[in-house]
This record gives C-alpha cells, sequence and structure tokens, in this order.
C-alpha cells in the first residue's frame, strides 16, 4: 500500500516535469543569444514588422497588425535580459539592454516617420486599445514570458512562440508611442509606451523565473551583496511597474461599473408607461457624468434628480446628471442632429468592429477551405504516384454537420478503370488514405466509369 501511495505523487510530477522534452542547455543557450542580437536579419526584420504594425493601426485592420507581431524580433533581447539574470551572465544582460534600447528607438523612429507622412490621422478602436494598460496587461505579460522560455526550451518549439508573440503584443504599443510623438499626444506617448514597459518587465521577470525553475547553468558565483543588489533592482523594477497598472485597473472596473449602473437608469426611464423617450445619452465614465435628452409630455422637471438618485440606489454616488429637455413643438433640430449623431457614430463603430470580427472569421474560414482543396489535390496526385496504371483518380471533399455541432470533412475518394486492381491493393490504398487524411470521414469507391446524374423523365 505505501508504494502505491509512493507512485502516484511520482506519476504526478512525471506529468508536471518540463524536464521531459527539455532541449541541451547549450542549444537553449545558443538559441536566446542568436535571438537577442540587433544587427543583420532581426534589424531589417524590425523595420518591417514596425512598418506593417504602423499600417496594420493605421487603417484598423487587426490581421494585419497580428502579421507584425508574428515577425517582430523584439522579443529576443527582453528574453535574453530575464535568461542572462537567471543564469547570472551579466555581460548578456548588459547587451541584450543595449540592443533592446536599439530597437525601441528605431521603432519610435520609424514609426513616428510613418505617422507624420500618413494623410489618414484618425485614431481607431486599435490604436486606442493600446492607451490604457491595466493589471490584466500585466497578468498577460507574465504568462506569456512564461510560455515563450518554456517554447524555447523545448527540442521542438511548434506554434508556442507565434502564439506568446500574438499576447504579449510588443509591437503595437510602440507604434502607438510613435503616433503619439507625430500627433502631439501626450496621453497615447504615456499610455502606450508604459504598457510596452510593462510586457518587457513582466516577460522578462517569467523568463527569469523559469530558467531558475529549470535549473540552468549558471555562468557566474557573484558575492551575496552583488545577489542582493541584483535581487532589490528587480523588485523596484516589478513594483514600479505593477502599482501604476493596479490603481490604472481600479479606475477602468469603476468607469465600467459607471457606465453599466448608466444604461440600467437609462433603460428603466418609460418603462413604468410614462410618455418618456429617451433620444440620446453621453456618458462619459472618466468624468462620471451623464447627459440625456428627452422628449414626451411626463417629463418633469426632478428627472434629473431621479436619475441622480437611482444611481445613488445603485452605488453611484458622484454622479453628475444634466437632462436636456426637448420642447416636441421647439425642437432645436441643430442640437439634436448632434446628439443623435454621436450616438449614431457610437453604434456604427460598433457594428463595424463586430462585422470586422465576422469578416475575420469567414476569412480564417475561406483559408482552410482553399487548404483542404490544395491537399486534396496533392492526395490526388500521390494516388497516382502509388497506382501507375489507373486512368483518372477523381478526390472531392464537403464540409458535414457533427452530432455535436461541429464540422467535419468528407472525402469521396473515386478510382476510374480500377476494376483489375488487385484487392490487397485497393485495401492498402484504404488504409494510406484514412492515415493520410486523419481528421477525415473517407470513402473509396471504384469504377469502370463515373457517369454524371441524368435528368428526370418529363
Amino acid at each position: 500500500m505505501p508504494e502505491a501511495q509512493d507512485d502516484l505523487p511520482r506519476s504526478l510530477r512525471a506529468l508536471l516535469s518540463l524536464h521531459a522534452d527539455q532541449a541541451k542547455p547549450k542549444a537553449i543557450d545558443e538559441a536566446i543569444r542568436d535571438n537577442a542580437q540587433v544587427g543583420g536579419t532581426n534589424l531589417w526584420v524590425l523595420v518591417c514588422a514596425i512598418v506593417i504594425a504602423s499600417i496594420g493601426l493605421n487603417v484598423n485592420s487587426a490581421a494585419v497588425i497580428i502579421g507584425a507581431m508574428l515577425i517582430s524580433p523584439l522579443m529576443g533581447p527582453i528574453i535574453g535580459i530575464g535568461y542572462g539574470a537567471g543564469v547570472d551572465d551579466h555581460a548578456l544582460v548588459r547587451q541584450s539592454l543595449r540592443n533592446l534600447a536599439i530597437f525601441v528607438a528605431i521603432s519610435l523612429l520609424a514609426s513616428t516617420a510613418y505617422f507624420v507622412v500618413t494623410p489618414l490621422g484618425e485614431a481607431h478602436s486599435e490604436l486606442l486599445a493600446r492607451t490604457s494598460p491595466s493589471i490584466w496587461d500585466v497578468a498577460i505579460a507574465f504568462v506569456g514570458g512564461a510560455a515563450g522560455m518554456i517554447g524555447l526550451t523545448r527540442r521542438g518549439q511548434g506554434t508556442l512562440l507565434p502564439g506568446v508573440a500574438i499576447a504579449t503584443a510588443l509591437m503595437p504599443p510602440l507604434c502607438t508611442t510613435g503616433y503619439g510623438l507625430a500627433t502631439g499626444q501626450p496621453a497615447f506617448f504615456l499610455g502606450a509606451f508604459y504598457l510596452f514597459l510593462i510586457n518587457c518587465v513582466f516577460i522578462g521577470l517569467a523568463t527569469l523565473m523559469i530558467t531558475r525553475l529549470l535549473r540552468l547553468p549558471r555562468r557566474a558565483f557573484p558575492d551575496a551583496a552583488a545577489h542582493r543588489r541584483a535581487r532589490w533592482l528587480i523588485y523596484a523594477a516589478v513594483v514600479a511597474t505593477l502599482v501604476p497598472s493596479i490603481w490604472l485597473a481600479a479606475l477602468l472596473v469603476r468607469e465600467e461599473a459607471f457606465r453599466a449602473s448608466a444604461e440600467r437608469v437609462l433603460s428603466e426611464v418609460g418603462a413604468d408607461g410614462a410618455d418618456v423617450t429617451v433620444l440620446a445619452r453621453e456618458i462619459d465614465a472618466r468624468a462620471r457624468r451623464l447627459v440625456v435628452s428627452v422628449i414626451g409630455r411626463d417629463v418633469g422637471p426632478d428627472l434629473g434628480a431621479q436619475l441622480t438618485r437611482r444611481l445613488r440606489d445603485l452605488g453611484v454616488a458622484d454622479a453628475q446628471v444634466s437632462v436636456r429637455r426637448v420642447d416636441a413643438d421647439r425642437i432645436d433640430l441643430a442640437a439634436l442632429r448632434g446628439e443623435l449623431s454621436r450616438t449614431a457614430t457610437q453604434d456604427a463603430i460598433a457594428a463595424v468592429e463586430a462585422r470586422s470580427v465576422q469578416v475575420a472569421a469567414l476569412q480564417r474560414e475561406l483559408q482552410q477551405v482553399n487548404a483542404a482543396i490544395d491537399e486534396l489535390s496533392q492526395v490526388e496526385t500521390e494516388i497516382h504516384a502509388q497506382l501507375p496504371g489507373l486512368e483518372r483518380a477523381i478526390v472531392t471533399g464537403a464540409q458535414r454537420s457533427t452530432v455535436d455541432g461541429g464540422k467535419r470533412l468528407f472525402v469521396l475518394v473515386a478510382l476510374v478503370d480500377a476494376d483489375g486492381t488487385p484487392a490487397e491493393e485497393l485495401e492498402r490504398l484504404r488504409r494510406w488514405l484514412v492515415a493520410r487524411l486523419p481528421d477525415a470521414e473517407v470513402e473509396l469507391v471504384v469504377g469502370t466509369q463515373v457517369k454524371a446524374p441524368q435528368p428526370a423523365a418529363g
């Protein structure tokens, strides 16, 4: 019985172990040092990535921004800093810091130059999303950095690193910083650059922790004073980056709570059957201000006070509520048109963003279909290579719905004039098709001729 109890922790340790597929320490060290370099390929790829990301932010294209993040080499020096600190290689830390500074300077120069010359100056949602970092960005950077370091230490890295590059998003904040410099908007510059610093610090911290967890060989053994000094520097960088993000997260939660409370209160206006209609609303969550334009016979002078009391009941005690009563006989068309235009613009932006998500999903589905067509064409060529005497092979496929609501590819393989093919050859081909297309349902048909269906008589 004690042996069985000992087996469970041993099995659990084996399941959670990071050493099973770990690459050799020398290979890990070489890969990290290569990625941390600033010259040659990395420099040119960086310039290309920063221009692509700037264009993507400028035209509000998420797909283009993702492409830039995939090819960006900015992660290399950051991982080099964390790894160097983890193995006590101070020379690598200094080199990676210098290379990161060069990368940042080039990125800011390129993005600022682009936004100076571009004729499109409006800040779209993709730009605005990089100006208000919070504690959630800290979590993303830390977990993404840990995943990136784990991926770098594997023998086969697979799709881990591209996914980390997309999740941590180093390139877009730098481009947004360049936009703030080019347009003279300090809020954009400070918010976006702070997001970039969050990513750098917590990706580096996660890298250091994974390096120590894997017990990679140290390059030096500093004395206690130097080790303590380095530890305090790391603590100071983490705290200095973390505290503002917590404050910003609290502000974000407060603003969202105000917005939700305001929408709830406005939805109750006229719900009791009173002749009151909300024509337009303006919710400024940061200033805690609500401006409402209403029309109707039952609009009383105390509506603003009622809305204020209702917000107070929902926990919003410092709201500023302004009610504009629109007289049905003397409507200020210019003011009403402006308010309705603002509301319509907000709704239109939300609709466009939702449509962009749908278009991106359809594009991904189209890419999958094209890939499946190419795959089936390749299968047809491979069948001819296996059966040289075959006159013709027809391979076609279609998506079918499954019981659980998913999709499964159905593939029909028709062999023309293959009646003389030995049964064992056909069985071997069938097994090969099943192995060749593991995610599809395959049906093999053998005949002397494939005829098109005839139209019904009459």
